[in-house]
């Protein structure tokens, strides 16, 4: 594999910072959308259609991470005049890939069911397998569009997705169609994104299976590839034992109190993750220890606010969003809320170790930590959600804090760096924090609560980030702005699009 290219620092910073702004657009308004259908599927369904789909998808985690061997992320670093040799060879056998998974996942459906004691579990997962193939038609075109930064057409292709997914499942589930109508959902979603992506991004693969490159493209995401594997593992556990061991009604409880830290916190480590890594490959590695602390601080600053709110609002929020049935999931939202900070926290590190070339550093961590989660779920799995959550958030604190030693020591940044990165976020979320309890304790009727709730946390953190984080904002205003304008002496320069979208 080619090493990391040193971009102009300036240049780069303008670029990733574009694409996080397109990638956080994307986000948001996906995960808006998502929202909004879920909130309306929570009330047509019940927590057991829920945990039956959460089961599907778990086994769909696992079978993703090798969807391609990880030659998307591999595309990511090929030299600039092989890009469409090394695109032609990644497209060839995703597509492989994609379809042996599609017929394995059929083929493993029966035992899936009979494992967790549910027999429709067969028929919906069997479907599902569908999606691996449509996935990976646009897999490589994606892979593309992220390796230029091109955020732009990722995030077209994201909000078709689950614009397409919401709609049909909405729809097909006020019909009556129960889990069906989210399996039928997705596979839509899928198809229409892969449609805008191939619309967005011009390239054009030849119907032949290319093997140019293959063997170091395979060598270096096959190893990212049981990075993810692991991780995957590690993050489905949890639904593993509470549906084998509660059963789909907890199972479908937990879900929905995973889901507003999942979509509003957890999944900001995918979005921060997929533009820091191409960022993070044009760098030197002499200015990587800035780039993390620089990420670390502004990832903090998104994400503490969002979790304090989450914690200290989850009664409000579940009532109002999907209703009185779900009230059992909001101790564990509170809890789940402090894994999904700590998961989203790490990712910069994760990303330091890949670009550098020792991703088997996060192969030692995830080992001794699925052991380790494994045994503790079995111990305490059985008495509730609760515990279950408490168990995820403990877990991976403890193997988070060794993981930010590693990567520091790495880069050569003492604790003294890390905690001035952190002090200022977390001192602004603190002081969102004690008002918004006290208004907590004052005002119970669940709307209320919501509204008054969001207006006084947001005044209270926009105060915080100004008495205590007010150079990292006016930083970031001052990159968002050399972005998107010119400025009076310097034109904006547009990058042209080449025939693979860079």
């Amino acid at each position: 594999m080619t090493p990391p290219r040193d971009a102009e620092p300036a240049d780069l910073a303008q670029r990733t910072v574009r694409g996080m702004a397109w990638a956080y657009g994307s986000y948001a308004g996906g995960r808006a959308l998502v929202l909004v259908s879920t909130v309306i599927l929570a009330r047509v369904l019940t927590p057991s259609d829920f945990g039956v789909i959460a089961l599907a998808l778990t086994f769909m985690v696992f079978l993703d991470t090798i969807k391609d061997l990880g030659l998307g992320q591999a595309l990511i670093l090929a030299p600039a005049d092989q890009v469409r040799a090394w695109a032609q060879t990644a497209f060839g056998w995703s597509v492989v890939l994609g379809a042996v998974l599609t017929a394995a996942t059929v083929a493993v459906s029966p035992l899936a069911a009979q494992f967790f004691h549910r027999p429709q579990l067969a028929g919906l997962l069997a479907l599902l397998g569908a999606n691996f193939l449509l996935r990976s038609l646009g897999a490589t075109h994606s892979a593309l569009a992220r390796r230029a930064l091109d955020y732009r057409s990722r995030t077209m292709s994201e909000l078709a997705d689950v614009i397409t997914r919401g709609v049909v499942s909405i729809v097909l589930a006020v019909a009556g169609l129960g889990p069906l109508s989210l399996v039928i959902g997705y596979l839509a979603g899928t198809t229409v994104a892969t449609i805008v992506i191939w619309h967005r991004v011009p390239f054009r693969p030849q119907p032949r299976l290319s093997c140019v490159h293959l063997r170091g493209m395979a060598s270096f995401g096959g190893l990212l590839t049981v990075v993810d594997v692991g991780q995957a593992f590690a993050h489905e556990l949890d639904y593993l034992f509470i549906g084998r061991v509660l059963g789909t009604a907890p199972l479908g409880l937990y879900s929905i109190g995973f889901r507003l830290p999942e979509l509003l916190i957890v999944n900001l480590s995918i979005v921060a993750g997929g533009v820091l890594f191409p960022a993070y490959s044009l760098m030197s590695r002499d200015r990587l220890r800035a780039a993390y602390l620089v990420s670390l601080r502004y990832t903090a600053m998104l994400v503490l606010p969002i979790a304090v709110g989450l914690g200290l609002m989850a009664r409000p929020v579940i009532l109002t969003l999907f209703g009185h049935q779900w009230e059992p999931a909001v101790p564990a939202m509170q809890v789940l809320c402090v894994y999904a900070v700590v998961v989203t926290l790490n990712i910069p590190a994760g990303t330091v170790y890949k670009v550098t070339g020792r991703a088997w550093i996060l192969i030692a961590f995830t080992v001794p930590y699925i052991a380790a989660l494994f045994a503790a779920l079995a111990v305490f799995s059985s008495r509730g959600i609760l515990a279950v959550a408490m168990v995820m958030a403990g877990m991976q604190g403890l193997f988070s804090i060794a993981g930010w030693a590693v990567a520091s020591r790495m880069l050569q940044a003492s604790p003294r760096q890390l905690v001035a990165a952190l002090a200022g976020p977390g001192a602004a979320a603190l002081t969102m924090a004690v008002p918004l309890a006290l208004l907590m304790q004052v005002v119970h009727a669940p709307l209320p609560a919501l509204v008054l709730g969001i207006g006084v946390g947001g005044a209270a953190y926009a105060l915080g980030l100004r008495l205590f984080a007010a150079d990292a904002v006016a930083r970031l205003v001052a990159l968002a702005r050399s972005s998107t304008g010119a400025g009076p002496d310097r034109p904006v320069r547009r990058r042209p699009r080449t025939a693979t979208g860079g």
